[in-house]
């Protein structure tokens, strides 16, 4: 009985060590494969480099090198410009990572990338809109993050731009007699963007609007919102 239960303890302790080694040579692979990818990204391989980290993310999935990987693969395709592939790292990293020190860093290239695709005024401004929400999700979970007064001027920035093509919109809609979409375009800039220049010129613009429709009680409502709010502004003396 005593020599049954000898080899029992030794079957086990061998199964032990050998899933410890296991481990550790699985741990060894997962760190040489790392350095490996690090070695791209000093090279300037950026491509290259990212597509290896996310390979180790992919063989050591929750790992610790699996999760430094993937921030390294963000900042790989980013610096190459491939801004979707940031924006599916990043929130795949933040879903299974919410709590992660890494998170403001990753939030802040996810906002960046939509924020360098932003078009000019006259066209579509999905990525503005994105830039937008992404800046004020940072700012408001990382308030003191390193990256928080610079997500705050690029917002800053991003909704002057919509605001601006807000008002490039409601501009032509008025010339063409569209009062009603011009008025709700002139409405969204003072209702979302009352910080930005715009604000001023749109009061005024929904101003004309309303006397061009013949509804001067309404007109004047905004006339006095606009002398109330702005009472030192061009569109004020205009």
């Amino acid at each position: 009985m005593n020599n049954f239960i000898k080899t029992i303890i030794t079957f086990f302790c061998c199964i032990i060590f050998v899933c410890s080694c296991a481990k550790e040579k699985k741990a060894s692979s997962a760190e040489n494969s790392y350095i490996e990818a690090m070695n791209k990204l000093k090279d300037k391989d950026y491509t290259s480099a990212a597509e290896s980290f996310e390979k180790i993310n992919d063989e050591f999935p929750l790992s610790k090198w699996g999760i430094k990987a993937q921030t390294m693969a963000t900042y790989g395709f980013y610096k190459e410009d491939k801004y979707s592939d940031v924006i599916r790292v990043v929130d795949a990293f933040v879903h299974n990572n919410p709590s992660n020190p890494n998170v403001a860093y990753m939030q802040y290239l996810k906002s960046m990338s939509y924020y360098n695709q932003i078009n000019e005024i006259d066209r579509a401004q999905d990525n503005a809109s994105a830039a937008s929400s992404s800046f004020r999700e940072l700012i408001a979970r990382f308030p003191m993050s390193e990256y928080s007064d610079d997500a705050k001027s690029k917002l800053a920035i991003v909704d002057e731009h919509i605001a601006g093509a807000k008002m490039s919109v409601g501009r032509y809609q008025l010339q063409n007699d569209n009062y009603i979409g011009a008025i709700k375009n002139f409405q969204d800039v003072i209702d979302r963007y009352s910080r930005t220049n715009q604000a001023a010129e749109a009061y005024f613009r929904i101003y004309e609007a309303y006397k061009k429709i013949g509804l001067n009680k309404e007109a004047e409502d905004y006339l006095q919102e606009l002398n109330t709010n702005y009472p030192k502004n061009k569109w004020s003396d205009k």
